[in-house]
């Protein structure tokens, strides 16, 4: 069984070598490990320190994409390098890499197809910026809403996934992939599953992705708004098309009742788009399915190539 270990990095000639160094070599019931470093437009020496620390692969973008294009980039990388299980960790040394193999029995038991690395399972993480925690908190309350499952930590990169999980994802978002993974694997049916790990906070560090609260909420609200119309594009126009139509109703009852007047073709206008709204739920329902069908074909498809090969 092969494990490729990802690092997405942007600038971290500072931890690069650290962390790969840190990597465990042997682990039980694995057989190959390689480490496979995306280096997202760096400009410092992250690639050199990545190369001299023992990195098996380094791939570069030319220019900074963002940490979601460089995850896509690895996860590519990693199928074409023939991975069992693929593990996530960010450059920056604050997880413990020793705690890799707990990440991976899950999978190796075949009990799930992906595992979170959770900070907050059993406590709050010492040091962590106060904004950083609450706003961790309220997207995973969101995203456990959407998904229908409890979790304590979808921010988190120290994550493995399984090859057939590696197979399905799909992210297309360039900013971040952590919240957009677990919609998108979780909506596909794929089992996920969280333990704890530790982290360590370096208090002068400036975060590579949350460079401002209201922009990464922002962007972090339209990944989980525009996951929710490709996967569940039924309940989301249903939701849209029902305020539409309710409103519409609302507005012909307080006419006819004298209390407020407004407008029949504004009222009926209202009806009409909620029905348009369902029935554009239901379009969209149709052609994304045909597309995760034609996704699945592909995976297949690559998945001979691969078994070929070898």
């Amino acid at each position: 069984m092969k494990l490729v270990v990802l690092i997405p990095a942007y600038n971290e000639e500072a931890s690069i070598k650290k962390v790969i160094s840190s990597i465990p070599r042997q682990i039980p019931g694995i057989k190959i490990i390689e480490i496979l470093v995306v280096n997202d437009g760096s400009t410092d020496n992250t690639v050199d320190e990545a190369i001299n620390a023992g990195a098996t692969k380094v791939v570069s973008h030319r220019t900074n994409m963002g940490v979601g294009a460089a995850f896509m980039t690895g996860i590519r990388n990693a199928v074409s390098m023939s991975a069992d299980i693929v593990v996530t960790l960010d450059a920056d040394s604050q997880f413990n890499s020793n705690q890799i193999p707990e990440l991976l029995l899950p999978i190796m038991n075949n009990q799930v197809d992906v595992v979170i690395g959770s900070r907050f399972l059993e406590k709050n993480p010492k040091k962590i910026p106060k904004i950083k925690l609450i706003g961790n908190k309220i997207f995973t309350k969101l995203i456990s809403i959407a998904l229908g499952q409890k979790f304590t930590d979808t921010q988190t990169g120290f994550r493995a996934y399984s090859k057939e999980a590696i197979m399905g994802i799909s992210v297309v978002n360039e900013f971040t992939y952590t919240q957009e993974v677990l919609l998108d694997l979780k909506y596909k049916g794929f089992r996920i599953v969280e333990v704890p790990v530790e982290v360590v906070y370096d208090e002068k560090r400036k975060s590579r992705v949350v460079k401002s609260i209201f922009g990464y909420t922002i962007k972090a609200l339209s990944i989980i708004s525009k996951s929710l119309i490709y996967h569940r594009p039924i309940l989301a126009f249903g939701i849209f098309g029902l305020v539409l139509v309710a409103g519409g109703i609302i507005a012909k009852i307080l006419t006819i009742t004298n209390i407020f007047s407004i407008s029949p073709g504004l009222s009926t206008g209202f009806i009409i788009l909620g029905v348009v709204s369902f029935m554009l739920g239901i379009l969209s329902n149709i052609v994304f399915k045909r597309q995760s069908f034609a996704e699945r074909d592909l995976r297949h498809y690559v998945q001979e190539l691969i078994k070929k090969e070898e």
